[in-house]
């Protein structure tokens, strides 16, 4: 692809009204963190983000492009902002009010203090450099929202995207917050990228992501990963991403204290175990809510997992892994990296944490199992989220691998297995079920991959007394709704 600006086909302009969102806070944990926390509550301070939007009005209009944030808004006055790309004419309502929940002074991140606003067309385009290596994210950026949807011109240009976008994620450690479709719509950018956290609402209408582009990216996958409880994707969005501002913080505060290492990146900077793309991914799925109870919205979760409603790799095909608990994850991140058996881990790991393995599956499959082993003191509710990266090669080719990992819990005492989450085509397992006062139980990653390989994944937990019975795991905002113009992408081989 060449750096040439592209612009979209079409558009339909996104409508931002007032709504009451005076309780969300309390409805995805943030409350009770501020009550366990105090002044010690994370605010995403030192996080520099990315918002990416695309234009209020088409192209052909004489006022494209029209999509930055306010920057004169009083909720803004202490940030900065970065326009890297083509200035923006006129401010946009849209892209205020995703930046008012995902950095304003009203927001559970209102520590980011460094934004760098996109146009969409323009945010694309910075993906790519001639040899087609992956390029530094602007001002060493973490996190990037998209409240958009769209298509590229063809499908081979739209699944061209989505392994640029996948390999920002895996090799630049540069987290992709994304909002999928309201309602059903055949618009798989960015949802149907594999490394992206794809964000749905409480109520569960928004798309499945069930649409096909390629031989890679093919139907039947798991989205959303999480939802949100606002009453669009587009205003969900930065709720998690705000979140994940806050996990990141505290991942990177506290360095070795949580991390057994970490990675320098060129452009970002040193990037603890901690605050990897995969371990934030996982604590917020781990963390979430199957079950809710919500004063913000009238949409809640009752029957997670219900008949018709299961996923191959554990979630609920309308809610993902449930609804944000920043709580739940703040403590997974907080609980601090813990090994497995395997590589050196000595007792049993906690009510929560996470572990973060480089090179799983070794040499000749010298490491393609790791245990962790834990007793149940009195019945708990369980939750863990395996997950791992698409890898996407560093050059013009962009070959794609994409391993098979599958995660089981046993029942030692009872010497049977309780729960086994083994998609075929996912990156990531779950698993969500009671456990029986006093059994010891040991939880497993495996490989299912028939060859040798050696790649890293990310694992958390999260163990809370039973609070409700879960289904045991069997053997007036709008997002924007775009086309993509094309740009003559040649077609990449994969493997």
């Amino acid at each position: 692809m060449t750096n040439s600006k592209k612009h979209w086909l079409c558009l339909i302009p996104a409508l931002w009204t007032p709504m009451v969102s005076a309780d969300y806070k309390s409805d995805v944990g943030y409350t009770d963190l501020q009550n366990m926390l105090g002044d010690g509550t994370p605010t995403g301070a030192g996080v520099s983000v990315t918002q990416a939007e695309a234009s209020s009005v088409p192209s052909t209009d004489g006022n494209f492009p029209v999509y930055a944030p306010d920057a004169n808004n009083a909720q803004f006055a202490n940030d900065t902002f970065l326009f890297p790309g083509t200035p923006s004419t006129s401010p946009s309502s849209h892209a205020t009010g995703v930046g008012g929940r995902f950095y304003g002074a009203n927001a559970i991140a209102h520590g980011i203090d460094t934004i760098t606003s996109y146009e969409v067309n323009d945010w694309i385009n910075s993906l790519y450099n001639p040899n087609g290596t992956v390029t530094q994210p602007v001002n060493g950026s973490r996190i990037a929202n998209h409240s958009w949807v769209g298509n590229g011109d063809t499908p081979t240009e739209t699944g061209h995207i989505l392994r640029v976008v996948d390999q920002q994620v895996q090799r630049n450690e540069f987290i992709q917050v994304v909002g999928m479709a309201n309602g059903s719509s055949n618009s798989p950018l960015l949802g149907s990228a594999y490394n992206v956290i794809a964000v749905g609402r409480t109520d569960g209408n928004q798309d499945k992501g069930s649409d096909p582009v390629d031989s890679l990216y093919v139907a039947g996958r798991t989205r959303p990963d999480l939802v949100a409880p606002e009453t669009t994707t587009s205003a969900a969005t930065p709720l998690v991403s705000a979140a994940a501002a806050l996990l990141i913080e505290t991942g990177h505060t506290g360095a070795v204290s949580l991390s057994k290492s970490s990675v320098n990146i060129a452009g970002v900077g040193t990037i603890y175990n901690a605050e990897r793309s995969e371990t934030i991914k996982a604590a917020l799925m781990a963390g979430a809510d199957r079950v809710t109870d919500n004063s913000s919205t009238s949409a809640n979760i009752s029957d997670y997992r219900s008949n018709g409603h299961t996923t191959a790799n554990g979630l609920d095909d309308r809610f993902g892994a449930g609804q944000l608990n920043i709580l739940h994850s703040y403590q997974i991140i907080a609980g601090g990296e813990q090994d497995s058996l395997e590589d050196g881990g000595s007792g049993a790991i906690g009510s929560f944490g996470f572990d973060y393995d480089a090179a799983f599956g070794g040499s000749q499959n010298s490491n393609a199992v790791a245990t962790y082993t834990f007793d149940a003191a009195e019945d708990l509710n369980f939750t863990a989220s395996l997950v791992w990266n698409l890898g996407v090669s560093n050059n013009t080719n962009l070959t794609t691998t994409l391993h098979n990992l599958d995660l089981e819990l046993i029942d030692v005492t009872t010497q049977s297995t309780a729960a086994v989450s083994a998609s075929t085509l996912d990156n990531s397992e779950n698993l969500w079920l009671n456990l029986a006062m006093g059994h010891s139980y040991e939880l497993l990653v495996k490989s299912a991959d028939a060859s040798n390989f050696s790649w890293d994944y990310s694992l958390a937990w999260y163990m809370s007394p039973i609070q409700a019975a879960p289904v045991p795991v069997p053997a007036a905002f709008y997002l924007f709704v775009s086309g993509m113009a094309g740009v003559g992408f040649a077609a990449r081989r994969k493997t």
